[in-house]
């Protein structure tokens, strides 16, 4: 019997396995909501929003369109250069501050089954409301309240089986 085969080669893999593997936290976001009608010129409108929000050097994420507003979160040291701009133009506005946003990663995301599912019952063990989200490749972000944020973290590391950490 050869060296060989006495000691098999080790396989080496360089991709993670599927499956959520972290979940990481971004704090001090806020959450803007402006009317936008649902008439003839609500597209133009819309336009119009983010051109002044580019104009000021603003990044908005997490942009949703609904039939008579748009919501974007910004983060929380530009939130009120949006108020104030948006003040400034007459827009019909609410903001909301002192929000989080939790990402969920895992490798291939949009492979994996029910993920979704998991991440809403560990926010709602949790009691953190949920504002907003987002996906990637490799992520589902959730804008939740800061002051859940410790929890939320607790639960979703423990639904995923991930080491607890301080969040």
């Amino acid at each position: 019997m050869g060296a060989l085969e006495e000691n098999p080669p080790h396989r080496v893999s360089f991709e993670r396995e599927r499956g959520v593997y972290d979940v990481e936290v971004v704090r001090d976001i806020g959450h803007v909501v402006v009317k936008v009608g649902s008439g003839e010129d609500r597209n133009d409108r819309i336009a119009r929003l983010f051109r002044q929000v580019a104009d000021e050097h603003i990044p908005i994420f997490l942009i949703k369109l609904h039939r008579s507003s748009v919501s974007f979160a910004v983060r929380g040291d530009a939130l009120e250069r949006v108020e104030a701009l948006l003040a400034s133009k007459g827009e019909r506005y609410r903001a909301r501050r002192d929000l989080a946003l939790v990402n969920v990663i895992a490798s291939s995301m949009r492979d994996l089954i029910g993920v979704m599912v998991r991440i809403g019952d560990a926010l709602q063990r949790a009691n953190a409301r949920l504002f907003a989200t987002g996906d990637s490749h490799n992520s589902v972000q959730c804008l939740i309240e800061e002051a859940r944020l410790h929890q939320a973290v607790h639960e979703l590391r423990a639904e995923f089986g991930l080491e607890p950490t301080d969040a």
